[in-house]
Formats: structure tokens, C-alpha cells, sequence
């Protein structure tokens, strides 16, 4: 179909903060095309994951590719369609960044050590799945994008909010977005 212009924060952010309608129908041409598109711009981005508020759909819609803890290899893209979580383990503080707030990371996100979902499939059919690591992160962070939060609302110290820059060395480094100049 087609690759969609993504929502960036802050400039987006009144619509990325809106919560997503269920999906009730999952045999229709929209939600077809929605999916496709989904597909699409992830396929075009740096990302794990995308969810249809990222591109303008208040759908409950989301496109997962799993394995990306540091020994698994990438699966190919899942769609995860009205996902919920099931069950979950004691939050672990670790990565989180997102395609919405580019070249904005962080390494302190509490987010749940493993999920238990449940959704369903494109096809109509049930998936309950157990993710633990960073595809429960990434599994919570598109929930989130789902009821309209973005990962800077999880923070407790905004302080810890790095980017990417280049080093003396040539290569990139990580530095605080508050070590930044200023510009006036």
C-alpha cells in the first residue's frame, strides 16, 4: 500500500495522546489497507514496532517484529490486532526510544520484565503469547501508543534522556539532551 508519514512529538503530540478505538471487524478492506500501511513505513524505519497512532489511526492496531533480545534472530512482522496483556513480571528499569521522538533514547524505562498477551492475529485468529526482555518492552511500549502514552510519561527523572552525537573520534556518542547548548 503505502508508507505513511509518521506523528513526531512534540508537534503531534494532542494526537498521539489520544486512546485508540478496538477494532470489531477484522475481515475488512480498511483494516487490510491499515495493516499494509503499517507494514510498510516499518519496513521503512529503524524500529522494532509501530503502532496505527504513529501514522494517524485511532485503531488498536499494532506491527511487531520479535527477537530482538541481544541472542534471538528478528521474526518476521507480526500484527497484533486489540492487544492486551495478560499477565506480567516486576517492572526492570532498560532501553526505550521511539520511532514518534527520534534520536531520543533512554536507558531508563521501567517497564515489565515479561508480558503475557493476548490479541488477535490478521487472519482472525487468537494469539497468546509469552515475550520477556525487550520484546516485552517493546510489546508494553506499543500498548502504551495504544492508550495514548508515550515512553517520556514513564520517566521519573527526564534528566535521563540521551542522543546521539558525533565524538572527537569520529565515532557517535551518547549525550544528555540537558548537557546540550542552548540556543537563545
Amino acid at each position: 500500500m503505502a508508507v505513511k508519514r509518521l506523528l513526531y512529538y512534540p508537534e503531534d503530540e494532542t494526537r498521539l495522546r489520544q486512546v485508540s478505538r478496538r477494532v470489531s471487524n477484522v475481515k475488512n478492506k480498511r483494516l487490510k489497507r491499515l495493516i499494509q500501511d503499517l507494514k510498510d513505513t516499518l519496513e521503512s524505519q529503524p524500529g522494532a514496532a509501530i503502532a496505527a497512532p504513529q501514522i494517524g489511526s485511532l485503531r488498536r492496531v499494532t506491527v511487531v517484529k520479535f527477537g530482538q533480545n541481544d541472542d534471538a534472530d528478528e521474526e518476521p512482522m507480526l500484527t497484533l490486532i486489540n492487544p492486551e496483556i495478560i499477565e506480567a513480571g516486576a517492572d526492570e528499569t532498560g532501553f526505550d526510544g521511539c520511532l514518534s521522538i527520534p534520536e531520543v533514547y533512554t536507558w531508563d524505562t521501567p517497564r515489565p520484565s515479561w508480558i503475557r498477551f493476548r490479541a488477535t492475529g490478521e487472519d482472525g485468529g487468537e494469539i497468546v503469547r509469552r515475550v520477556e526482555g525487550m520484546d516485552a518492552r517493546v510489546i508494553h511500549h506499543e500498548i502504551d501508543h495504544l492508550d495514548g502514552r508515550l515512553f517520556l510519561d514513564r520517566l521519573q527523572d527526564k534528566d535521563e534522556l540521551y542522543t546521539p552525537m558525533p565524538a572527537e573520534n569520529g565515532k557517535t556518542k551518547m549525550v544528555r539532551l540537558i548537557d546540550l547548548p542552548r540556543m537563545s
